[in-house]
């Protein structure tokens, strides 16, 4: 039963597939000879081994070819001490260099292919055995002369002996002593001794010995006397050359039958892996697809292909099958021709191809129960010579298969795949339809999982009877009149029988009046599944049409958040850098005007210096007025924890507490705390640069003692205390960030109109202090500076006045 599945099936011809993509007669071999893996661990290791042969040969890393000679004969020859050719030893040399070279290339690349990586630890390192057979034999087979010293100088003296005989010979042709005695201007070896062709009639003119004659008979080749001696030298130095080349083969072949274990395990290592090239290059060649293994009854092939149709045509529809859950039995259905049996094959070939490590050709997600057993009972059973009708050999299939799903000879993996194509068939419709239907169901009783054809009615109907069966139908297209070999999955289809006979040109009379005999119930089945097919099928369609719609819905969706979220960040970046630009015109020309006042001090003209101030300071809440503030709120509504944007520096920090009855609050900008008066504050919007920014500062509660403090409220100054409306602390930043912050801190005090600024930078490595008072040296906007005393914090500040 099992050869006769596979035989249906056409397992022999996938395998004659598998078999000829080996590159060596032994792999070949080994793909023929595959054995069904028993439990589900070896399965899943077989396709792991194949999956990672696939991404190896894809790779940058791939193995190189293995084309290598079957030499088990002469292995077979060494291990019973026979003396092996040099065309036997160079097989060997090159077997054992091949394993080598695939044993090393693993040991580098085998890291990512640890499956292949352990199937190739068996492969033994005999490189020496190599480099001894390649010092004596060459790439043809025959002995180097190097392979010995006694070899070399005996193959020299035979050569030279040669040479001897050559140059006596062309004498004699070149002599008109012999002119009239030979038949041409040529000499040749005979029984390998050298002769010259002598006239028949003129034989007895030359003294010598005749070692044969030509086919006309008109030559006779002799060996002159006087070259006999110079001829056994010859014939004696090449014995002792055939003589030293024995006992060398004699040598290797010992060295070789010492290690003919060795070397056979090589062999046969070899051989598996060139099978797994074979398993490998089927799967790229038909775009196959390792499968996910389970012990239950799980099928769900995705986008299945018959391996044998993807082999041989380019375009082959592909097809989902499923049987899950409590389905047991899927009963196929649909038109003839339609590709019902196509699938029933291929259900049985996915089942054989995942025992062997071979890739199903189906989709990535694909999955398939590991069945102990497979079972098909497909085609015509007839056999005329045993009187086994097509009924008959149906019948007797079934048999065999109860008694061996029933009664196993051996405790193996009792999960069984059964396939059935037109179940029931050769024989009365009816009683056909009943048979088939009791044997299905006795068949799922059993635990089988079932996948069979049919073109009864009641078996089409068994489906809503009985919870184990499904029911799934090849598409028969409605407009063209024609099979689309498409599996429809949960329902019934028709047959289509009369069309299909109008299709392939039956006269029109004979299917109108079929037509007419038909009965009502029968005809009205088929329309029904006809019509549950086709909109079972539009269905699909619009679902599929739908599907895509909402991809693209929902693509547009995201391009115009993402759009929208640019434009808005672009737009507070925009703002920002707007803002900068007339805070930098503001302070510009705060300059501008300061200049002017201190000419006017230096002119003693102190009515017009207040009057030129008061100007001064209306002209600022003019400018400020028109700062763009579209993105910030008033500070009343600001909370802690909000962003926020210290107007007059142009600088985004952290409300660090609430703004209630406080005349100075705290800001975190970065690792330093600002202290400034609430209206000075406005709400900031996080923009892409600040985003971050804005969400560690929020996870940092850490205060910094590093402030400015700002009073512009207070109407004096207690300098004497130490104590200065204007305070910049700037210790700890870097020396550009520290000069960009006091820079801005001048600009403030100068648009307030304040005297001094005090700027605490600390003492530390002198960076900071060095490069404010460098500033304030070169700045035409500070009258003068100074260290801080004591109280103020000693070197560590500086004080600038300003003009």
């Amino acid at each position: 039963m099992v050869q006769h599945t596979q035989q249906v099936l056409e397992w022999p011809v996938l395998i004659d597939y598998l078999a000829n993509e080996a590159a060596s007669t032994m792999g070949a071999a080994c793909c023929r000879a595959l054995v069904f893996a028993s439990d589900l661990q070896t399965a899943r290791i077989q396709q792991q081994e194949t999956t990672e042969m696939v991404d190896m040969l894809e790779g940058t890393h791939s193995l190189p070819s293995l084309v290598f000679p079957d030499i088990r004969n002469a292995l077979a020859r060494a291990e019973k001490e026979g003396i092996l050719d040099g065309q036997d030893l160079r097989d060997i040399a090159l077997v054992v260099g091949l394993g080598h070279t695939i044993r090393h290339h693993l040991e580098i690349h085998g890291s990512s292919y640890p499956m292949i990586r352990t199937r190739c630890l068996n492969l033994q390192d005999l490189l020496w055995i190599k480099q001894v057979i390649d010092s004596c034999i060459d790439p043809n087979g025959h002995l180097r002369d190097s392979a010995s010293p006694e070899l070399y100088q005996l193959r020299r003296k035979s050569q030279d002996l040669r040479q001897t005989m050559r140059r006596q010979l062309e004498g004699m042709l070149a002599s008109q002593e012999y002119e009239d005695l030979l038949q041409g201007q040529y000499f040749a070896e005979r029984e390998n001794r050298y002769v010259i062709p002598i006239k028949v009639e003129r034989q007895h003119a030359l003294d010598g010995i005749v070692h044969d004659i030509s086919g006309s008979g008109a030559t006779v080749f002799m060996e002159p006397r006087h070259l006999i001696e110079l001829n056994n030298s010859i014939k004696f130095a090449d014995l002792q050359v055939a003589q030293e080349e024995r006992y060398i083969l004699q040598d290797l072949s010992s060295r070789v039958s010492e290690h003919v274990c060795s070397i056979s395990e090589n062999l046969s290592c070899l051989a598996d892996i060139d099978c797994l090239m074979a398993k490998a290059r089927l799967s790229i060649k038909t775009h196959g697809s390792p499968i996910h293994l389970n012990q239950g009854h799980c099928i769900d092939l995705q986008q299945a292909r018959h391996p044998l149709l993807a082999l041989t045509k380019e375009q082959v529809m592909p097809n989902s099958i499923r049987i899950e859950g409590n389905t047991t039995v899927l009963i196929i259905s649909g038109p003839n021709a339609g590709g019902k049996t196509v699938s029933l094959k291929l259900v049985g070939l996915f089942a054989m191809m995942a025992k062997v490590g071979l890739h199903p050709t189906c989709g990535p997600n694909s999955k398939m129960a590991l069945f102990g057993q497979v079972f098909a009972d497909i085609g015509d059973s007839q056999d005329l010579r045993k009187d086994v009708s097509s009924y008959s050999g149906h019948i007797l299939n079934m048999i065999t298969l109860l008694k061996n799903i029933e009664l196993p000879v051996e405790p193996v993996n009792q999960d069984v795949l059964v396939l059935l194509d037109e179940v029931g068939s050769s024989t009365d419709p009816i009683e056909g339809a009943a048979l088939a239907e009791a044997l299905l169901i006795r068949l799922c009783e059993l635990g089988c999982t079932v996948v069979a054809t049919t073109h009864y009615p009641g078996l089409k109907t068994l489906a809503f009877r009985n919870p184990h069966v499904r029911n799934a139908s090849q598409e028969f297209d409605l407009v063209t009149l024609a099979p689309t070999y498409r599996l429809i999955d949960g329902i019934p289809g028709g047959s289509s029988a009369l069309h299909i006979a109008g299709q392939l040109g039956l006269d029109s009379s004979i299917i109108q009046s079929a037509q007419l005999l038909i009965k009502r119930q029968d005809l009205d089945f088929d329309t029904i599944f006809r019509a549950l097919q086709s909109t079972r099928t539009r269905l699909e369609r619009e679902c599929e049409q739908a599907k895509h719609l909402r991809q693209e819905a929902q693509r547009l969706c995201d391009e115009a958040k993402g759009t929208r979220d640019q434009l808005k960040v672009q737009e507070q970046e925009d703002r920002q850098r707007y803002r900068k630009q007339w805070q930098q015109e503001l302070s510009k020309a705060q300059r501008y005007l300061n200049q002017i006042v201190n000419d006017l001090k230096r002119n003693k003209t102190l009515s017009k210096v207040k009057s030129i101030q008061q100007t001064i300071s209306t002209l600022n809440q003019e400018m400020l007025s028109h700062l763009p503030d579209t993105c910030l709120v008033s500070s009343e509504s600001l909370h802690e924890g909000d962003l926020v944007e210290i107007d007059a520096l142009g600088t985004i920090g952290i409300l660090q507490e609430s703004l209630e009855g406080k005349k100075l609050v705290s800001i975190r900008v970065g690792n330093q705390t600002i202290k400034t008066t609430p209206s000075a504050l406005r709400r900031a919007t996080p923009t892409s640069s600040n985003k971050s920014l804005y969400g560690q500062q929020r996870l940092s509660g850490k205060r910094s003692p590093s402030a400015i403090c700002t009073e512009a409220s207070s109407p004096a100054s207690n300098q004497a205390g130490g104590h200065y409306q204007h305070e910049l602390v700037i210790r700890g930043f870097r020396l550009d960030d520290a000069m960009e912050m006091t820079l801005a801190a001048l600009d403030h005090a100068l648009v307030t109109q304040a005297k001094y600024l005090k700027v605490i930078h600390g003492q530390g490595s002198g960076a900071l202090r060095r490069g404010i008072r460098t500033l304030c040296q070169s700045s035409p906007y500070i009258q003068s500076f100074r260290a801080g005393d004591l109280a103020e914090g000693g070197d560590g500040v500086t004080v600038i006045e300003l003009r």
